[in-house]
């Protein structure tokens, strides 16, 4: 099993048959006029690459890691079918509500499956000064 997309979006969907919605999609900097902030709402689309010799239960971690260590963590089983035979891309939408930034800088998004690290992305926080007197 492989990650084929890691998109962070403002919105994402997916049906049954592997068709996905993304809105605001692709962006991978943040800004923010104070830190700490709270991000209300985004999506996190991790599309994955499935073959027969994924056949059983697979673990999915994904973690959002700052300087401080992790403020996101989801866990998942993809389980994949014995009669399973052609390569197969499944999205998997997660929400991520109300999520806080400690401080400005990088972040990276990991994706691992079975233990193993697969994907990786980075997320930036920037804080953006407001002018004076305003």
């Amino acid at each position: 099993m492989e990650v084929s997309d890691l998109i962070l979006a403002d919105y994402a969907a997916a049906n049954e048959g592997g068709k996905f919605t993304l809105v605001g999609a692709g962006f991978t900097k943040i800004s923010t006029k104070k830190i700490p902030c709270v991000h209300p709402m985004m999506f996190l689309l991790v599309r994955l690459k499935v073959t027969i010799a994924d056949k059983g239960k697979n673990k999915v971690d994904i973690k959002i890691i700052g300087n401080k260590g992790t403020i996101f963590r989801a866990e998942c089983d993809v389980d994949v079918s014995d009669n399973h035979k052609d390569e197969e891309h499944l999205p998997l939408p997660i929400r991520i509500n109300n999520l806080k930034f400690e401080h400005a800088g990088d972040y990276t998004i990991d994706v691992m499956i079975n233990g193993q690290s697969k994907s990786s992305q980075a997320l930036t926080i920037v804080q953006i000064n407001q002018p004076v007197g305003k």
